[in-house]
This record gives C-alpha cells, sequence and structure tokens, in this order.
C-alpha cells in the first residue's frame, strides 16, 4: 500500500507564500491554510468591539431618555389629575357670595394647580374689586409669567398699575 503524500506543488505553494492574505502552516504532519488576517490582524475585531460598545452607550442613552419621559409623563398626570381638583375648587370659589371666602377658595386651588392662569387672573380681579392693587397686580403678574399671551391679565395689569 502506497502512503499517501500531503504534497503542494510549488505554483501553489509560491502564490499562498506571495500574498498577503493567506498562512500555510504544518501541524501534525498536514497543512493547513488560514487567512493571515485571522490569526494577525485585529483590525475588524477592534472595530466590531468599538461598535458593540458605541450600540451599547446608544442603548443606555435611549434607556436613560425612556425613563425620564415616563418620569415627565407621570408628574404631568398628577399635574393634570391636581388640575382637575382644583377645577372644582375655582368653581365654588366663583359661586362663594363671600369675597374673603372665594379668594380663600381661589388660594386653595392655586395651591393644587399654580399654572391655571386663568385662576390668577380671577383672583386678581377679586383683589382688584376689592382695591387691593398690589395684591392684584402679583395676580395678574403671576398669570402672565404662565400665558405671556393673556390679554385679559394683561389690560387688567394695566389697569391696576
Amino acid at each position: 500500500m502506497k502512503k499517501k503524500s500531503h504534497f503542494i506543488s510549488r505554483p501553489v505553494f509560491s502564490w499562498l507564500l506571495t500574498t498577503d492574505c493567506w498562512l500555510l502552516l504544518m501541524v501534525t504532519g498536514c497543512w493547513l491554510l488560514f487567512p493571515a488576517c485571522i490569526l494577525f490582524d485585529n483590525t475588524k475585531l477592534e472595530h466590531q468591539r468599538a461598535e458593540l460598545a458605541r450600540l451599547k452607550e446608544d442603548a443606555e442613552k435611549l434607556r436613560q431618555e425612556a425613563e425620564a419621559l415616563r418620569q415627565q409623563t407621570q408628574k404631568e398626570d398628577k399635574e393634570r389629575e391636581a388640575c382637575n381638583r382644583a377645577f372644582h375648587v375655582f368653581d365654588a370659589g366663583r359661586k362663594a357670595g363671600d369675597t374673603d371666602e372665594a379668594i380663600r377658595k381661589y388660594q386653595e386651588g392655586l395651591e393644587l394647580c399654580p399654572t391655571d392662569d386663568v385662576a390668577h387672573n380671577e383672583l386678581g380681579e377679586i383683589y382688584m374689586r376689592m382695591g387691593r392693587k398690589a395684591e392684584a397686580a402679583t395676580e395678574f403678574q403671576a398669570a402672565l409669567r404662565i400665558n405671556p399671551n393673556f390679554a385679559r391679565a394683561q389690560r387688567n395689569l394695566e389697569i391696576v398699575r
């Protein structure tokens, strides 16, 4: 029985040695052909690692943004619920026969919903009718900080000044 030899012809062997992409190794009597870049060039691997790190960083940023949006939504929901409750208090203030009771109701409602520009203006109008110009001006200014285009509050502020 004839023994098989592991022989690579000289032209193929020469080609393998002259290209930069291949490496020919003899391991335990067998010739193995490897792409040289796999064994020695980590550029592709380093690019992949860098891309993976960038993707992880992007994912963390997205997670943080999503959490911030969730928290903002929760805050807005709570504020909306508080303003809905405040609306009933403001309504009681409008219906109050006594101006002191009306003022208390508006102040109570504004503690629940301090961003209600209309309520600030209406409280300012109550103060204005009572001759309490400084307090009225403060409420009209609060309404205008919330809504700078609130013409009625602007007009009322001009009257008390």
